[in-house]
């Protein structure tokens, strides 16, 4: 199900935005480029608002001071200790198996929408 987060007007080119949705922090974000994501607004270190940090070009780098665009990818910086998150897989930089859980975003006439999945039972659940 879709949830109407805000005008199109309000999320400018590298601003993130800050909602709940069902009870959920979200941050959404929209890239230098244009480009929309929403992940959880809590980083998985210790908890901290994701959407207070940053918007960073991803960089690569060999050497000490060497630094190089590392692409198309952008990345969200934590305010409190500098963990760095792939915006597009929710993955943290340095560990690929920890992510951040990431949502659909949609833009349409003007306005910004988040993707919850719907909650399913599996078949033969009970409930009280």
């Amino acid at each position: 199900m879709r949830h109407d987060v805000c005008a199109s007007a309000e999320l400018a080119a590298g601003d993130l935005l800050s909602v709940t949705v069902q009870s959920r922090p979200i941050v959404v974000a929209r890239t230098r480029a244009g480009r929309l994501h929403a992940v959880a607004d809590r980083c998985l270190h210790q908890g901290a608002r994701l959407s207070r940090g940053r918007l960073l070009d991803d960089v690569n780098g060999d050497t000490p001071g060497e630094y190089r665009s590392g692409g198309d990818r952008e990345v969200i910086k934590c305010p409190w200790h500098g963990y760095e998150y792939d915006l597009q897989s929710g993955c943290v930089l340095f560990d690929h198996r920890r992510r951040l859980r990431t949502y659909p975003v949609h833009e349409h006439d003007g306005r910004i929408t988040v993707e919850l999945a719907e909650s399913r039972r599996p078949a033969g659940a009970v409930t009280n």
